[in-house]
């Protein structure tokens, strides 16, 4: 559906001023009351400015990085999950479902703006959903961190949902923001799209361990091989004109289709 992808190109734009300000009026334009969360740069932390829509203690928690890679238009990473946030914020207002929404600086500095969330965040979140790469691709990736069974978690990793919105669960995806929330007991979720080969090269990525010693020169190699790369940091598919608004709607689908199923039921435990 066109809507999702009508303001990506005032989104995808290098300077982050521009961006900032292009996030601003489509937040405003849509009536969707935010509040701004910023810290200076000091010696402990770089400066950060988060567009936060809240909700009610509890609520999950959906979010993405508006910041882009240096000198990169940053259509895929992440303009195309910013636009995919705008139009769920707006639906699930007209359904009555709650859910928060922060639109995170730094991503590509340090994670300043999730760990400045984290540092001055009050409330609980059922869960949280970080979106990273949604625009390029034709099947679904979700890394739940053995959170799947998790209550919240559920309407997300169940199998026939993934199936109906051509998804998978991987053990493996890049670092993003969701790193900064994996700290707290609330399920954290990664979603990102990409062509069905990709994921392939996640489960050997996987293999590989969590990277605390370093990488090897096969597992880079491996990234390099991944297409979807092409669309980020720069690379030669880092534009609009290569964002595809059915992945877009894809993810769309899925995230709406998960957050407005029944809740999980409780696990029974006893003999009958």
């Amino acid at each position: 559906m066109a809507f999702l992808d009508e303001h990506l190109g005032e989104l995808a734009q290098p300077e982050l001023s521009a961006r900032r300000t292009a996030l601003e009026r489509l937040l405003t334009d849509e009536s969707l009351a935010f509040t701004v969360q910023e810290c200076e740069a000091d010696e402990k932390r770089r400066a950060a400015r988060n567009y936060l829509l809240p909700a009610g203690d509890g609520a999950p928690l959906l979010c993405a990085h508006y910041d882009a890679h240096p000198g990169s238009a940053g259509a895929n990473d992440n303009a195309a999950a910013l636009c995919i946030l705008i139009a769920l914020a707006r639906e699930l207002r007209r359904r009555g479902v709650s859910a928060a929404f922060a639109f995170l600086d730094g991503e590509e500095s340090g994670h300043s703006g999730a760990k400045l969330y984290e540092a001055e965040r009050t409330g609980d979140h059922s869960l949280v959903v970080n979106l990273d790469m949604c625009g390029y691709g034709d099947t679904l990736a979700v890394y739940a961190r053995g959170s799947e069974k998790k209550p919240a978690a559920r309407p997300f990793c169940d199998k026939k949902r993934l199936a109906d919105h051509n998804g998978r669960l991987v053990k493996y995806l890049p670092e993003s923001d969701d790193i900064c929330f994996s700290t707290r007991r609330q399920p954290v979720l990664s979603v990102a799209v990409m062509p069905k080969w990709d994921t392939k090269f996640l489960d050997a990525m996987a293999a590989q361990g969590s990277g605390l010693l370093g990488r090897t020169p096969e597992f880079k190699m491996m990234v390099g091989q991944m297409e979807v790369a092409s669309t980020m940091h720069g690379g030669f598919r880092d534009g609009v004109k290569w964002v595809q608004p059915e992945a877009m709607q894809q993810v769309y689908d899925y995230l709406l289709d998960a957050l407005c199923a029944p809740p999980a039921p409780a696990k029974r435990f006893g003999l009958f």
